[in-house]
């Protein structure tokens, strides 16, 4: 375990243990909850930050801990819009570029070997299915020898 690590665990083990020690234990949601309220946060860390945790809870049998922290609000007026980078107006234009060409390619007639290929991927089935028969073809077309059947 590196150093870094060692102290994260020791400031997680800290807090805990601190809210552990709280007396303030009062059910979170309901009566009938199995979770306790044990620490409210709202205190600066020690980057300068604000924390994101608000609320720390454990479960009745002590086995699970509960952090609650709520999306923090950032007011709209500060925002700014993320600007479009070249490449991105480009492959933009590129996928333009690649769908026409598909849908182009989709109008083309094809020799029968490639659209059998293509079947044949599609439906993930061997080539054979995509054959037409030749016997039929080549059967002797004899003309019927009585018209009502």
């Amino acid at each position: 375990m590196s150093n870094c690590n060692r102290a994260v665990a020791f400031k997680v083990s800290k807090v805990l243990k601190r809210a552990m020690n709280s007396l303030v234990l009062s059910k979170l949601f309901s009566r009938t909850s199995a979770v306790r309220n044990i620490k409210s946060i709202s205190s600066k860390t020690a980057t300068g930050d604000w924390s994101l945790v608000n609320k720390i809870a454990v479960t009745d049998d002590g086995k699970m801990f509960v952090a609650w922290h709520p999306e923090q609000e950032f007011p709209h007026e500060f925002t700014r819009p993320i600007p479009a980078t070249y490449e991105e107006r480009n492959r933009s234009a590129v996928i333009k570029e690649s769908s026409i060409n598909t849908a182009m390619n989709a109008f083309k007639t094809k020799r029968p070997e490639v659209s059998r290929q293509e079947l044949q991927n599609i439906t993930f089935t061997t080539k054979h299915r995509w054959f037409p028969r030749a016997r039929d073809k080549k059967a002797k077309k004899t003309p019927m020898d009585r018209e009502y059947l």
